[in-house]
């Protein structure tokens, strides 16, 4: 059973209907208002200063990103939002060969509507923060303080009492479906007061729920201060990252990529961080927070929202995923949608980008319809 264009569909329905979730913020809701508030104004005042409440408390980072506007441009706020979360010692630039469209008429569907990518805390050029505030909740947390932030700016309308708020597909790669998991548990289990947006679904790119230990270890010169991202010159970035631990042609391939690359100012910046992947591997991929996201997943009964799309190919630049674990994500989650794309790389969205889009296309008009 292909779907389409070589995807590998292993359960029977590939959208099966939206289960509806007890939590008002994975529904949809209107916004109401409070007796004690007379004006719309007053409203939308009390509103975003809950955000800012929840933000403040949380301790979030701002998340540098990328926006991208729908195209074509619609006449009215469009109902869906997507998120897209790059994996480790990578960026939002990631995503931007997946994005970009030659023309409005040549244009997918998926972006017809108002896309982000962003930089995870200590990635690209993101601010790592803290490094003993870096755990799977405060990576989550700054997710959903950027969504609630987003999503009372244009294109959509500022909160009041009959805003109908954006539904939220978030699509990660690799680590960043794992952060995608942790999104939707985050919001399952304890969201932050009148969530500005709806999380409908996630995408999940060739991840799976196992408890990693990363391949090489990295160190940097100055533990245990921050790592600096910025350089004066493209070779003495490329030094510092060989001499962290990176593989050599992997450095000068990113080089390549532009995740080393020269600013307006003349400096050179790396997106990559081996401190934020360190702290990643420590505190995300080689932590059981991913099997915990799961289960908070399935007790919220939110696993038919959930779409997992693994990579088909083999070798080295094949999945990522583990066989055991894949398994147990299907146990666990039972109705969630699970799709192989045939002979496609890790980077599923580069590598296989039609049948990626053709997925996420499918995602989008199941949850805009």
């Amino acid at each position: 059973n292909l779907y389409p264009g070589g995807v590998a569909k292993l359960d029977d329905d590939l959208f099966p209907p939206t289960h509806t979730p007890h939590n008002p913020n994975l529904s949809t809701p209107c916004f109401t208002q409070s007796d004690s508030l007379s004006t719309l104004d007053n409203f939308a005042a009390l509103l975003m200063a809950s955000f800012s409440f929840a933000r403040a408390g949380a301790a979030s980072i701002p998340l540098h990103h990328v926006y991208l506007p729908p195209v074509p441009v619609p006449p009215t706020p469009p109902p869906v939002l997507l998120l897209y979360i790059h994996g480790l010692d990578s960026s939002h630039t990631t995503w931007l060969p997946f994005l970009d469209v030659d023309d409005d008429a040549s244009a997918p569907f998926y972006r017809s509507f108002p896309s982000y990518a962003v930089d995870l805390r200590g990635h690209g050029e993101s601010a790592l923060g803290e490094p003993s505030l870096f755990s799977p909740e405060s990576v989550a947390g700054d997710l959903v303080d950027f969504l609630a932030d987003v999503s009372t700016k244009p294109p959509f309308s500022p909160p009041s009492e009959t805003t109908v708020p954006p539904k939220v597909v978030v699509c990660g790669h690799s680590m960043g479906g794992r952060v995608a998991m942790l999104v939707a548990a985050k919001v399952c289990a304890s969201p932050p007061p009148s969530l500005p947006f709806v999380l409908s679904r996630i995408v999940v790119e060739d991840m799976d729920v196992k408890k990693r230990t990363p391949p090489f270890s990295v160190t940097w010169s100055s533990q245990p201060s921050a790592f600096d991202r910025s350089f004066s010159s493209s070779s003495s970035c490329v030094d510092e990252l060989i001499k962290a631990g990176y593989e050599e042609k992997r450095v000068k391939d990113w080089v390549v990529d532009k995740r080393i690359r020269q600013k307006d100012d003349g400096s050179w910046w790396s997106d990559v961080n081996p401190q934020a992947r360190s702290l990643s591997y420590e505190r995300i991929l080689g932590s059981d927070c991913g099997e915990e996201a799961m289960e908070t997943i399935r007790e919220e009964e939110w696993q038919e929202n959930v779409t997992l799309v693994v990579a088909g190919g083999s070798g080295p630049r094949g999945t990522v995923c583990d066989k055991e674990s894949l398994e147990k994500m299907k146990r666990r989650l039972r109705g969630l949608d699970y799709l192989v794309v045939e002979a496609a790389g890790h980077s599923i969205h580069k590598t296989h980008k039609s049948e990626f889009g053709g997925i996420l296309d499918l995602v989008c008009k199941q949850v805009s319809d």
